[in-house]
């Protein structure tokens, strides 16, 4: 009767797995979707709206000002404008930049991967360097390392990401481990607390007390046990690294994503800032998604 509860159980839970990813999708589109209304009606309410420099040139004609002020009629109206957004994305079409004066799609995919290469690439080094000072303190808790290792991670969270960037463009940094050093601090924290619970379990001290090594230990009762949370932390790391990326790619001028979405900013370019907002929003929402549903998965194999 157990065997049978059990495939029973197991049968349910598969079932209710397409129900829970629907249910969990909904409030992701919302999200998406208050995302894109919010930066339209805060783009839309912030200074210097409507205003280009093209209107400032003394060679044009009061009717040539007007038309350039024209040209964001569409725009004043911020609800009006995500809607008739949101309808023209639904058919295939993003937009075009006002202020680059080209589609949004080729923009995006012009641009993207320069800037996956380059989270890509700062996420593994941020990792590489929490972990070399991490696992060394949680496991042979040295004061001095604690201490050094503490404090290093300390200043750095103290700086902003652009203080960060500049500080290593200065000194010659390259900007992989310029998104490495505004990470560092955040996931050696998060990454020291977790191998600290791991390595004072009860059964790791008993192994240790039996003579295991150290990195037997880390991998098979430290690092197996809490994958689930190293898993979450490495999903959010990723959400993390594109805030990291647009401080970066606009003080180091490099031609990705996070640059346009410097530029249009500073453009009030809403055809660029709204599909942002809503693919980072969606970014984020999905990777807390998956977090969410690898989390009892892992926990459940343990």
């Amino acid at each position: 009767m157990s065997a049978n509860h059990a495939q029973d159980g197991g049968a349910a839970a598969r079932r209710s797995l397409p129900r829970r990813i629907a249910a969990a999708l909904l409030p992701v589109a919302l999200t998406a979707a208050a995302g894109g209304l919010a930066i339209a009606a805060m783009v839309r309410f912030s200074p210097g709206f409507g205003l280009d420099e093209e209107q400032f040139d003394p060679r044009l004609s009061q009717e040539s000002i007007e038309a350039l002020r024209r040209r964001h009629d569409g725009e004043r109206n911020p609800v009006r404008y995500f809607f008739t957004y949101a309808g023209r994305a639904l058919a295939g079409d993003a937009g075009i930049s006002s202020s680059l004066g080209r589609p949004v799609r080729e923009l995006l995919a012009e641009r993207a991967p320069a800037t996956a290469k380059l989270m890509g690439q700062g996420i593994a080094a941020a990792w590489l360097m929490a972990l070399a000072l991490a696992v060394p303190a949680a496991a042979w808790r040295l004061p001095a390392l604690q201490a050094a290792s503490a404090a290093l991670a300390s200043t750095t969270a103290c700086l902003p990401a652009a203080g960060i960037a500049i500080l290593l463009f200065q000194m010659g940094g390259s900007a992989r481990w310029m998104i490495a050093a505004i990470l560092f601090p955040k996931l050696y924290q998060y990454l020291r607390n977790i191998l600290g619970q791991g390595f004072a379990a009860p059964h790791v001290l008993l192994a240790r007390a039996k003579g295991l090594r150290t990195w037997r230990i880390f991998l098979r009762h430290v690092l197996r046990p809490e994958r689930a949370q190293l898993v979450s932390l490495a999903v959010v790391s990723v959400n993390m690294a594109f805030g990291a990326a647009v401080a970066v790619e606009a003080i180091c001028d490099l031609p990705g994503v996070g640059q346009l979405a410097w530029k249009a900013a500073l453009a009030h370019d809403l055809a660029v800032l709204v599909p942002l907002t809503v693919l980072v929003t969606l970014l984020t929402q999905v990777s807390n998604l998956v977090a969410d549903f690898a989390t009892p998965a892992f926990r459940s194999r343990a």
